[in-house]
């Protein structure tokens, strides 16, 4: 079983998905205990960039040439703005709104989104067009958030 294969794929992609609620829920508990979502988001974004910080040292990843910056289109870098987003709604919405139903809408939106970008190929990502499978899933889980959010 090399580093390649999808059991590691499987395990790596789990393991984020577990860090999701607890991201929310740790970063929610930041942004209550500081009296301020936006600073607790901040704290939570500082801490992940030093977590890279340390993983690219340890890995002693070699770091890219200019000319490698230059050449990525402008809207990939707005992707960092979404890591930043996320942090600010866990830090906000989570204490008003319940760690469970911000995870489940949050779930639900990127199953939603990323099939969106499928279809189109959306931000060089590969074309995988949209099947009527993929389309009762999305709606199977749209009434699984419903319930789960539901009172």
């Amino acid at each position: 079983m090399g580093f390649n294969s999808i059991i590691v794929f499987v395990a790596w992609s789990a393991m984020a998905g577990i860090s999701v609620p607890v991201m929310a829920s740790m970063t929610g508990t930041l942004g209550r205990s500081l009296a301020s979502p936006a600073y607790g988001a901040l704290v939570a974004v500082l801490i992940g960039l030093a977590g890279v910080i340390v993983t690219l040292l340890a890995i002693r990843a070699p770091a890219p040439s200019g000319g490698a910056f230059a050449s990525v289109p402008a809207w990939a870098y707005a992707g960092g703005l979404g890591m930043a987003f996320y942090a600010l709604s866990a830090a906000f919405v989570t204490p008003r709104f319940g760690v469970g139903n911000f995870v489940i809408c949050v779930v639900l939106a990127q199953l939603v989104m990323s099939s969106v970008i499928d279809q189109f190929g959306l931000f060089g990502a590969p074309v995988n067009p949209m099947s009527l499978r993929r389309v009762v899933g999305l709606v199977l889980l749209g009434g699984g958030a419903a319930l789960v959010a539901l009172k």
